[in-house]
């Protein structure tokens, strides 16, 4: 009876053991650029505006293994994320290796707008 108790013991253990699933979590790191978006061009007669960032952190690595948040200043300190509505203008990002675009139309996708004023950004990279 014992040896029956000691194997059936042994068993509970290796299986126990077994059954045990090492999981590695990686933090992500991230690096935060302070820029502003200034130099708007249009290509379509003023019904949106684009604005294209310099950001030489976006290389060919990061492009296909990051991602990246944008947000714009909008005072005392808050920060709101893009894509986002200001006084009826629709702003939105996008990016690719070495740049962030900031593209600005009407809300309603119809008209034109004025040259949008200068953004005050915040790029966080995420590794």
């Amino acid at each position: 009876m014992k040896k029956l108790l000691s194997i059936l013991c042994v068993a509970v253990i290796t299986l126990t053991a077994a059954s045990c699933k090492k999981e590695t979590v990686v933090t992500p790191g991230t690096q935060t650029i302070f820029t502003k978006a200034t130099n708007w061009k249009t290509t379509d007669g003023g019904r949106t505006y684009t604005a294209d960032v310099s950001v030489p952190e976006i290389d060919d690595h990061f492009d296909s293994n990051g991602t990246v948040s944008v947000s714009d200043d909008i005072g005392n300190g808050e920060y709101e994320q893009l894509p986002s509505v200001y006084d009826g203008i629709t702003y939105r990002s996008t990016y690719t290796g070495g740049h962030v675009y900031i593209d600005a139309q009407n809300s309603d996708g119809t008209g034109t707008i004025t040259v949008p004023p200068t953004l005050n950004l915040k790029i966080v990279l995420i590794y």
